[in-house]
């Protein structure tokens, strides 16, 4: 009889065991979701990045401000600058500068500002999820209300000139109430932040008019070069 008992329990012992372990699991796999955190989107002034893009070479550097960061990415032919903010829950664009030399002799220049910093993503931002903001955006004399939607798509690993990455690819799409809508992508990685970009641009912005006056068949930016400039 206790040969028996002791046949009939251990079985019933392994059940209970193989149930608790796979709730452990299962609840480990509920609390560690893939998502975007804010060492995706680094910004280190003692870091000079290197960018294969449309526009040529183009270097990113990045000094900070008090609580904001300003960015500047310029090649020969293209510059541009914007103030950032970032918290643990939020990355913000306050306001950027372009420029960019059309033709010879004759640049063409645009300020964007917003009515408040303009989210970009919320953090963490948990796969398959989105985030969206509303805002209104000051083009120079241009007002429009804004309409921003951000997805965590997944995980790719992104092989460029500066080496292989385990990126998080990023989507997001910003429509304007004037009917223009942008859409653009990026990889990002820790530690360093953009790796790759891509650009679906409306031909009604600006970026896209000077994309079909300059002849460029997309826009993106690729990573070349690290470098620590401390």
């Amino acid at each position: 009889m206790k040969s028996l008992r002791r046949n009939i329990v251990i079985p019933i012992l392994a059940v209970i065991i193989s149930f608790f372990t796979s709730s452990v699991l299962f609840a480990n796999g509920i609390e560690k979701k893939k998502s975007v955190s804010k060492e995706y989107f680094t910004l280190d002034p003692n870091t000079k990045l290197t960018y294969e893009t449309t526009f040529g070479e183009t270097i990113c550097v990045t000094r900070q401000d008090g609580d904001e960061y300003v960015q500047e990415l310029k090649s020969d032919d293209f510059v541009m600058n914007q103030r950032l903010n970032i918290t643990d829950d939020k990355y913000c664009v306050i306001d950027l500068q372009q420029e960019i030399d059309v033709f010879l002799f004759i640049t063409h220049s645009v300020d964007v500002t917003y009515n408040e910093p303009a989210p970009l993503v919320g953090l963490p931002l948990n796969q398959n999820e989105k985030w969206e903001w509303t805002g209104i955006e000051y083009v120079d004399d241009n007002v429009d209300t804004l309409f921003i939607t951000t997805e965590y798509a997944g995980d790719e690993t992104i092989i460029t000139t500066a080496g292989e990455f385990n990126c998080k690819k990023i989507n997001y799409v910003i429509k304007k109430s004037s009917g223009k809508v942008t859409k653009y992508y990026e990889w990002r990685t820790p530690g360093i932040g953009l790796v790759k970009f891509e650009a679906d641009l409306d031909p009604k912005g600006f970026i896209g008019t000077l994309q079909e006056l300059l002849g460029y068949d997309e826009i993106y930016f690729s990573l070349k070069k690290v470098e620590n400039i401390n």
